[in-house]
């Protein structure tokens, strides 16, 4: 047996050498090399990934430090008056009183609806108001109604009766609310920015609030800034 195996060998010598070679190489590139390249390789993608994250945390460092903090709040609290994350039933109430007296009406009954619609992106609950005054002052209160402070919209007008006391009002009114983003303020969330679009919206926004009495007692809503 032994000589067999000699005399294979010496037969086969050139081709066994290569061969053990071969397979040695080939046991070291799949048990060691391949691996550590492997490790190797996602450390560095690791690292290339921690430095763009650093480096997008330092740029939005940079930006949030230049901005006016009280111009912020000032103008997320004229966003939240229009359309405020909570329904806050009171306040409405007090601002369509408000509003319907002021357009020279008086109110005969308010009720709040049982149900609330989809407007977009936003929520809104249904507010059933009966008024009682001259046709002629409908245009204004409409008026009113469509710029007030908070963000309302008329849906059904319904005139019952007219005569020289005044004319009796059905109008059936949507108002919009919408809950906070969950996933703003995160630390590797992009920086939001206003556009002109936003800014000329929230400029009109301020001159809503500044224009419109608000005489009418504010119920608590929480904390004054959300995103404290």
């Amino acid at each position: 047996m032994k000589k067999e195996i000699i005399k294979f060998y010496l037969e086969y010598k050139l081709y066994i050498f290569p061969a053990v070679v071969a397979l040695s190489s080939l046991f070291l590139i799949i048990f060691a090399i391949y691996p550590q390249t492997a490790k190797l390789i996602d450390g560095q993608k690791s690292a290339s990934q921690l430095a763009g994250k650093s480096e997008f945390l330092e740029t939005k460092v940079q930006a949030l430090e230049s901005v006016d903090g009280e111009d912020l709040a000032r103008k997320v609290r004229f966003v939240l008056n229009a359309l405020p994350a909570e329904k806050d039933f009171a306040n409405v109430l007090a601002l369509l009183q408000q509003l319907t007296a002021e357009s020279g009406f008086s109110v005969s009954s308010i009720a709040l609806g049982n149900s609330g619609t989809k407007m977009g992106n936003s929520d809104s609950f249904d507010v059933r108001m009966e008024i009682r005054g001259s046709k002629v002052f409908l245009q204004g209160l409409l008026s009113n109604l469509e710029n007030s402070p908070r963000l309302i919209r008329v849906k059904v007008i319904d005139i019952s009766s007219a005569n020289q006391q005044g004319a009796d009002i059905a109008l059936s009114l949507g108002v919009l609310y919408s809950g906070l983003p969950k996933d703003f303020g995160a630390a590797d969330s992009p920086l939001p920015e206003l556009t002109s679009a936003d800014e000329g919206l929230i400029a009109a926004l301020e001159k809503i609030n500044t224009t419109t009495p608000t005489s009418f007692a504010q119920s608590p809503r929480g904390k004054a800034n959300p995103f404290e």
